[in-house]
């Protein structure tokens, strides 16, 4: 992985943009870690860190509380294998998980339902909460497919 700019993450970013929901799209556009019935995860391609992941919901819900409970458990679900995966995988300090998502598309978030998983090797400053989904250090994108392959495939290995 790389580290870029947010300038130069934002001008990729926004090269990828269209009218439609982009969260909708990447679920079909993205080879997925792992796909279930209500969720998939992917590999963040604007990574707060190297083995960030989103667990993004398969039909398109702005609001948690448009889920049903069955979806809203699936997601859940998926979110902690992920991270039991990743603790494997990556062996990182702590994994951070949050449900996120802009009420409206912004630059850098959309609203569709979505989880993060993020795992944090730092431990200082650049690991604190408000730290840890800003570009305001850049993000980590991949060299190539082959290393996002590898990356994924190793992930999914560890899921068992």
């Amino acid at each position: 992985m790389r580290r870029i700019d947010k300038a130069t993450a934002l001008a990729a970013l926004a090269a990828e943009r269209s009218a439609g929901c982009r969260m909708c799209e990447l679920v079909v556009e993205l080879e997925p870690i792992v796909a279930r019935e209500h969720a998939i995860a992917i590999l963040d391609r604007y990574a707060s860190r190297p083995g960030h992941i989103l667990v993004v919901a398969r039909r398109h819900e702005e609001r948690v509380a448009g889920l049903a409970w069955a979806e809203y458990e699936a997601i859940q679900r998926l979110a902690w294998e992920l991270a039991r995966a990743v603790e494997r995988t990556l062996a990182p300090r702590r994994i951070y998980v949050a449900a996120l998502g802009s009420a409206d598309p912004i630059d850098t978030s959309f609203p569709h339902f979505h989880v993060h998983v993020v795992p944090l090797t730092d431990g200082g400053e650049l690991d604190r909460p408000a730290n840890v989904f800003t570009w305001q250090h850049g993000v980590d994108v991949f060299e190539s497919e082959a290393e996002e392959a590898a990356l994924r495939d190793r992930l999914r290995a560890a899921l068992g």
